[in-house]
């Protein structure tokens, strides 16, 4: 394909899928405005939790250069995504990339609206890695890092790929100076989650932790180089309802070493609330096992 050729296959591209993005102003038009994506012709529409800090009356800019306003259907912070409804309809939903197949070193095309007019801008995936956790904890599908730049504009911008399908949403929220996106499959499910109203789900088992460097002793005899020390078990709920107590060495969690608090993430997920944890735990020199059931975050 000449230059000339892949010039207009971008243009079509770019021109194909820019009614699909929109522009948020943040409150008091006091910040410069995000981008935002359009979920469902009837008013739905993505954009980033971080960018939207008001819940009502939130001014969306629409591709034909009306101004609507906009209000939260539900947020999920986790993966830094939020769902606006506008009082509308006829709008161009984005086309979202079917199955996962983002690579590595792939052409890339960001679109933003930060003022009336969309903006391109033509990267790379600079880095994909399957599974992710972001430093909230929370659960990505995949880890998409791309070379576009964080204009204005760039959180809630779409990233194309190039057969012209969304394979996901630009953020600036979620690691601190990387232009990530949150993937299509990531973005499908907090959304539906969300508009089902019935949230994203998060473990959660009361206590706070930090790793320690076991004794030589322990290590020999428990087979493991560090474990978590409980430093806080907050009353009424899963873990103290458990028995977990201040000084509780944490060794092992559904029989896997505990060496680090994020090790304990895996086992709040979405799917692991209301199950059974067993946990392998040193008190006084003792190894006990306790069963903490999960609990749901902000449920109690």
């Amino acid at each position: 394909m000449g230059l000339q050729e892949l010039s207009r296959e971008l243009s079509a591209l770019v021109e194909a899928a820019a009614a699909s993005v929109v522009r948020v102003e943040g409150e008091g038009r006091r910040r410069t405005p995000s981008s935002g994506v359009v979920w469902s012709e009837d008013g739905v529409v993505v954009a980033t939790h971080h960018a939207v800090d008001t819940d009502e009356g939130i001014p969306v800019g629409l591709a034909d250069g009306r101004v609507a306003e906009a209000g939260v259907v539900g947020r999920d912070p986790g993966s830094d995504l939020v769902v606006l409804r506008i009082a509308t309809s006829g709008l161009s939903p984005a086309r979202w990339s079917a199955t996962d197949t983002a690579r590595t070193g792939q052409l890339v095309v960001g679109l933003s609206r930060p003022g009336r007019a969309v903006r391109a801008h033509l990267g790379i995936l600079s880095a994909t890695v399957e599974g992710w956790r972001a430093p909230s904890g929370s659960r990505l599908e995949r880890y998409l890092e791309s070379s576009i730049g964080l204009q204005p504009g760039f959180s809630g911008g779409l990233v194309l790929g190039a057969d012209g399908a969304a394979i996901g949403v630009n953020t600036a929220g979620l690691l601190r100076g990387a232009s990530l996106a949150v993937p299509a499959e990531t973005v499908r499910r907090v959304v539906e989650a969300l508009l089902a109203g019935r949230g994203v789900r998060r473990g959660f088992l009361g206590i706070g932790t930090q790793p320690i460097a076991l004794t030589p002793d322990l290590r020999a005899r428990l087979g493991q180089p560090q474990a978590l020390l409980v430093l806080s078990v907050q009353p009424d709920t899963p873990a103290a309802r458990a028995g977990l107590l201040l000084g509780d060495v944490l060794l092992k969690a559904g029989g896997e070493p505990l060496s680090h608090p994020a090790a304990l993430l895996p086992h709040l997920d979405e799917e692991q609330v209301g199950r059974s944890l067993p946990l392998e735990v040193l008190r006084a020199g003792e190894v006990l096992s306790v069963t903490v059931v999960v609990g749901e975050r902000g449920a109690s």
